[in-house]
């Protein structure tokens, strides 16, 4: 019983040091947030980086229908609490490569919203493009496609446009894979 006391010890030792020496104090932990590198936009006249781009194709029986996706963070200083502003831009072909949207022409459709977490009474704000043209390099064979845009938007509340418009620019690219 003695010999197995003797092997205990040095082990529980052994442990004991190795679990205190193997500990050491890391920096704190600053959290940054995720960017794409795959574009960026002008809201209300500030530049922000994108976090994402994505797209879907909505129409089953045309792939080159598009709906995108983008977003970036567009806390301000001092803000705490998330802020993105989110823009969908979708269109039922971009094989055109310059769509328009007016009055005679609704080749797509655009939206954002605006996310704001800083703010208790309207956390969440929503927009509707009323004229605008985005350019297209459609990836017909798929790969990197790139996409640039103007649009003049209107908040929309109570499904009602008010305020005065304004300009919302930025250019993107996502990589068009096609499943086969």
């Amino acid at each position: 019983m003695t010999k197995r006391r003797f092997y205990l010890l040095p082990l529980a030792i052994l442990s004991i040091i190795l679990t205190f020496s193997s500990c050491k104090k890391s920096p704190e932990y600053v959290a940054e947030p995720y960017a794409c590198d795959c574009g960026d936009y002008t809201w209300q006249g500030s530049s922000y980086n994108l976090l994402s781009a994505n797209y879907i194709i909505p129409d089953s029986l045309n792939s080159l229908s598009r709906r995108y996706y983008i977003t970036a963070d567009i806390r301000a200083e001092g803000e705490v609490e998330a802020r993105n502003v989110n823009l969908i831009i979708e269109s039922p072909d971009v094989i055109y490569s310059i769509l328009d949207l007016d009055d005679e022409n609704f080749e797509f459709s655009a939206y954002a919203q605006e996310v704001n977490q800083n703010d208790e009474l309207l956390p969440v704000r929503e927009y509707a493009a009323i004229t605008g043209r985005i350019r297209v390099t459609p990836a017909i064979f798929g790969g990197i496609e790139p996409v640039e845009y103007s649009l003049t938007m209107r908040e929309v509340v109570n499904e009602e446009l008010v305020g005065a418009p304004f300009t919302f620019t930025g250019k993107f690219q996502v990589n068009v894979t096609y499943e086969e």
